[in-house]
C-alpha cells in the first residue's frame, strides 16, 4: 500500500512523467505502425506500398525532436499527398503484388512520394527565410519613409533636426528657430519686432 501511494504522489507531482507532446507523438508513431501492420494482413499490396512510401515520414518522426514536430508534420502531409496517386493507381490496376511492382517504381509512385517528403522537410526552413525576407523588406520601407519625413523636417526646421536631443534646450532652440522663420515671412511681425514688441 505504501508503495502504490508513493507512485501516485510521484505521478501527481509530475516527476518521472513524459511531457504530453512527447507521449502524443510516440503514440501516433506506434498507431501508424499498428495500422500499417493491420493493412499488411488485410491488403498486402496497399500495406507494402504504405510501408515503403511512408518511410520518410517515419524517419522524420524519429529525427524531429523540436516542440510541436512541425517538420515531421510537414513531411507526413506532403508524403501522403505524394503517395496518393500511387495508391489510386494500385487500386485501379488490380491490387496485386505485380501491380505493386509496376506502380511503385513509376514516376507517380515512390519517387513522387519521396520528392514530396523532401519538399515537406525543406518547407519549414524555406518558410522561415521567406518570413524573414518579408520582415526585412517592411523594415527597409519603414526606414525609407522615416528618411523622407526627416528630409521634410529638415526643409522646415533646418539642419538642427539631425542633432541629437540634449535635454530641455533643444526644443527651445527649435521653437526660437521657427519663430524667427515666422517673423521673417510676415511683414507685420517684422514691424512689431523692429518696434520691440
Amino acid at each position: 500500500m505504501a508503495r502504490s501511494s508513493a507512485v501516485t504522489s510521484d505521478s501527481s507531482s509530475g516527476k518521472g512523467r513524459k511531457p504530453r507532446e512527447s507521449r502524443r507523438g510516440s503514440l501516433a508513431f506506434w498507431a501508424l505502425g499498428v495500422a500499417t501492420g493491420a493493412l499488411l494482413g488485410v491488403a498486402l499490396p496497399t500495406g507494402l506500398l504504405l510501408a515503403l512510401g511512408l518511410a520518410p515520414s517515419a524517419v522524420a518522426m524519429v529525427a524531429d525532436n523540436s516542440r510541436g514536430r512541425w517538420t515531421a508534420r510537414a513531411v507526413l502531409v506532403f508524403n501522403l499527398a505524394g503517395l496518393a496517386p500511387a495508391l489510386r493507381s494500385l487500386w485501379l490496376e488490380g491490387h496485386t503484388l505485380g501491380a505493386l511492382a509496376r506502380v511503385a517504381f513509376r514516376f507517380d509512385g515512390l519517387p513522387l512520394a519521396y520528392a514530396a517528403a523532401a519538399f515537406g522537410a525543406a518547407l519549414p526552413l524555406v518558410a522561415s527565410w521567406a518570413v524573414l525576407a518579408v520582415l526585412e523588406a517592411r523594415a527597409a520601407m519603414q526606414v525609407a519613409r522615416l528618411e523622407q519625413r526627416r528630409a521634410a523636417l529638415r526643409e522646415n526646421w533646418g539642419d538642427s533636426v539631425d542633432e541629437p536631443a540634449t535635454g530641455e534646450s533643444q526644443p527651445q532652440a527649435r521653437s526660437e528657430h521657427r519663430n524667427a522663420q515666422v517673423v521673417a515671412s510676415n511683414p507685420a511681425s517684422r514691424r512689431m519686432a523692429a518696434r520691440g514688441g
